[in-house]
């Protein structure tokens, strides 16, 4: 996972222990005595650092909500080193906010659990809002460098985000028809020229993973006309 700056491990250690929690019994359920014993210290030391159990929620989420944006910033930052090209750009978030590394069930069980709970706290939605829209703020930039109107460009931002958590929210029920193949191949389908015109399709080979019997990473395309059903695609 990229690595989000919490400079006290205890800390570190004791938002981990929450974490592990709320996978398992939810955030109603869990309490401080769970993230003590979790974590393996004194109830006194969660106290010390959490005033209540929902500074310590809403610590957590702050947390993960780095950690998400942390993950598609330093892809963004490795690939500029190799290209500016905005559509390679592009797929480089989307291929971070997909990976099995951001994507473990217990990551995403948490975020499910937050999101639930983020119509009647406040303080959550915030957080979570935020840290959309900062992707969708990074993404509208890429989009505008291929699409001159603004209002496309959000729109385009706003589908991919909302394509993401889908993605995520999905995947934390265990959804096979939610592999991140099949959401590549509903990006491919963003892509709008001003023009009207389809763009030519390619496709990389697939990665060195593919011969160790691995799945490849979904393959790459410059995306064209949008289909809605394409988003609900199995195939």
């Amino acid at each position: 996972m990229p690595r989000v700056n919490v400079k006290d491990k205890r800390k570190h250690q004791l938002m981990e222990a929450n974490i592990a929690s709320i996978a398992r019994r939810g955030l109603e359920d869990t309490t401080i005595a769970h993230v003590s014993k979790g974590a393996e210290m004194s109830r006194g030391i969660v106290n010390f650092y959490f005033t209540s159990k929902e500074k310590m929620m809403q610590e957590t989420l702050a947390f993960m909500a780095a950690e998400y944006t942390a993950s598609w910033q330093e892809a963004l930052e490795n690939k500029l080193k190799e290209t500016k090209d905005p559509i390679t750009l592009i797929e480089a978030i989307l291929r971070a906010l997909l990976s099995d590394r951001l994507c473990s069930h217990k990551r995403l069980a948490v975020w499910a659990a937050f999101i639930g709970h983020a119509g009647t706290h406040p303080a959550h939605a915030k957080i979570i809002h935020n840290a959309d829209e900062s992707l969708v703020k990074q993404l509208k930039e890429l989009w505008q460098k291929v699409l001159p109107d603004a209002k496309v460009a959000e729109q385009r931002a706003r589908q991919m985000q909302a394509l993401i958590r889908g993605h995520h929210l999905s995947s934390a029920l265990g959804a096979d028809i939610n592999r991140p193949s099949t959401y590549f191949e509903a990006w491919a389908h963003l892509f709008e020229a001003t023009s009207g015109k389809q763009e030519k399709v390619t496709k990389i080979k697939p990665d060195a993973s593919a011969k160790q019997g691995k799945k490849p990473h979904p393959p790459s395309v410059l995306p064209g006309q949008l289909d809605f059903g394409d988003l609900f695609s199995s195939n």
